[in-house]
């Protein structure tokens, strides 16, 4: 996940680092995990997930673990490779997190490169100059 550190504090006024920023997906059909900093916990939260280039919004089933104050979110995702999504967890009506995720299948982040595979170089010819 690419992000930008943050300090926060709970109900109890401790301090917390805290990584806000998109999440990174992959088209993998397996399950994934998001890891968020939600607003308040919830027993059975719903995810309800938006394509940025579609605008169409479905809702994915997850299985939730906490660890005070990271909530862990896993479920299959139907995702397209290069697109954005912004998605909303849900404790009932109320949102208790809002975010956005990216799917890429490259796995090198320090390396990552949006034009992958887009431009091709072109090696056909011989670069040999002729001097007559």
């Amino acid at each position: 996940m690419f992000s930008s550190p943050i300090f926060l504090c709970n109900e109890n006024k401790m301090l917390y680092f805290c990584y806000f920023g998109m999440h990174i997906l992959s088209t993998s059909t397996d399950a994934q995990e998001l890891k968020i900093v939600p607003r308040s916990d919830a027993s059975a939260p719903t995810l309800e997930l938006t394509d940025k280039s579609k605008n169409t919004t479905t809702t994915v089933s997850v299985s939730k673990t906490s660890s005070d104050p990271f909530m862990t979110l896993s479920g299959s995702f139907s995702l397209v490779e290069d697109r954005f999504y912004s998605f909303e967890v849900k404790d009932g009506s109320n949102v208790i997190y809002k975010g956005l995720i990216f799917c890429t299948n490259q796995t090198n982040y320090e390396k990552f490169d949006v034009h992958k595979d887009d431009y091709v170089v072109e090696d056909s010819y011989d670069n040999e100059f002729v001097i007559l």
